[in-house]
């Protein structure tokens, strides 16, 4: 089995195309743009047919089998696209073991599985095209990865983006490429030169009409909480799952008590020790230019209060898991005024 990411996916297509791929994750761009980027390239090739197919309790197997089989007698090429679930169940392996054997040269088989697990790549129906499976993993970059990512798509957009800003961009789009490509895509129109500088993404980035929870984020580690109620509106509106922004907001609060790590006892009144931040950045691997931010939550917070708002939160967390209700939304404008 061959295994490769998106960015390399052009190149493998352009050598072979293989009779079997599988799109693993749950990215919906790096899904959309690979499984399009295979069925161009077999339309090329004569695949003048597609089928997609969302497989669950009711799929009609007789009918897919079928269709596989009669593709020889028509001189059709064909394309089917199996979506499937998470757990496969013994009884859709058996079917897709079937599907497997009967497979030929004019068909051309894409499945999307949400995660490739131990168990799958032992099934009989794995095992038997594995030797011919290119495997495309499309689960989200995690934050660590993701400049990698914002280079390849850079440079396929001729876009020079300087440091900082690329920093900028992977913070406010970190988990939402789709986003994230639309914003490029902004820049890419808005400066035709190319040259994306710190201050242009800022700019771009307040005029988007889509708010991110990072930029929540940045507004409370600022103190600028009529910002960061007006985004959490914003946020609402977009129907942004109140639970992101616990998960988000926790990790956040989480760095902070971290980072101000004091190597005396201190005080519940006594403000957050600064003294080792350098080295917390580093070992910690926070982007330069959010380092400012976390700078001006120490400078106003005490011990106190970030305790108090860490047990907020795990009381805010607590509620919304018992009894979601709009009432959340108050709860995390009562929640962010206490940022200030």
């Amino acid at each position: 089995m061959l295994k490769l990411f998106p960015e390399a996916l052009s190149q493998q297509l352009s050598k072979n195309l293989s009779p079997f791929y599988l799109l693993t994750g749950s990215d919906l761009l790096l899904l959309n743009e690979s499984k399009d980027l295979i069925i161009h390239t077999a339309r090329t090739q004569g695949f003048d047919e597609k089928t997609d197919i969302t497989v669950g309790n009711d799929t009609k197997w007789d009918e897919i089998f079928e269709m596989e089989q009669s593709m020889g007698l028509f001189f059709n090429r064909q394309i089917i696209i199996l979506n499937l679930p998470e757990n496969l169940t013994a009884a859709i392996a058996k079917h897709l073991d079937t599907l497997s054997q009967l497979a030929h040269s004019d068909l051309l088989l894409i499945f999307s599985l949400p995660k490739l697990s131990k168990a799958v790549e032992k099934q009989a129906w794995f095992t038997k095209i594995e030797s011919q499976l290119v495997q495309v993993n499309c689960q989200t970059p995690e934050i660590g990865k993701l400049p990698n990512w914002l280079a390849t798509r850079a440079k396929i957009m001729d876009l020079q983006i300087e440091s900082e800003a690329a920093q900028l961009l992977c913070y406010s789009y970190e988990g939402n490429l789709l986003a994230f490509k639309q914003i490029l895509q902004q820049l890419q129109l808005r400066f035709t030169d190319g040259k994306i500088t710190l201050n242009r993404v800022k700019e771009v980035v307040e005029l988007s009409a889509q708010f991110t929870p990072f930029q929540w984020i940045d507004a409370l580690l600022e103190g600028k909480t009529s910002r960061a109620v007006h985004i959490l509106q914003h946020l609402q509106n977009e129907e942004v799952q109140p639970v992101v922004l616990l998960r988000i907001i926790q990790k956040e609060l989480f760095i902070l008590l971290e980072i101000t790590r004091s190597p005396t006892p201190v005080l519940p009144n006594q403000p957050l020790f600064t003294g080792n931040l350098r080295t917390e950045f580093d070992r910690l691997k926070i982007w330069q230019n959010r380092r400012a931010f976390y700078i001006q939550a120490c400078q106003r917070f005490t011990y106190a209060k970030l305790y108090r708002l860490i047990q907020d939160l795990a009381q805010l967390e607590k509620a919304v898991k018992q009894e979601f209700s709009d009432d959340v939304w108050m709860e995390l404008e009562r929640f962010s005024f206490g940022f200030k």
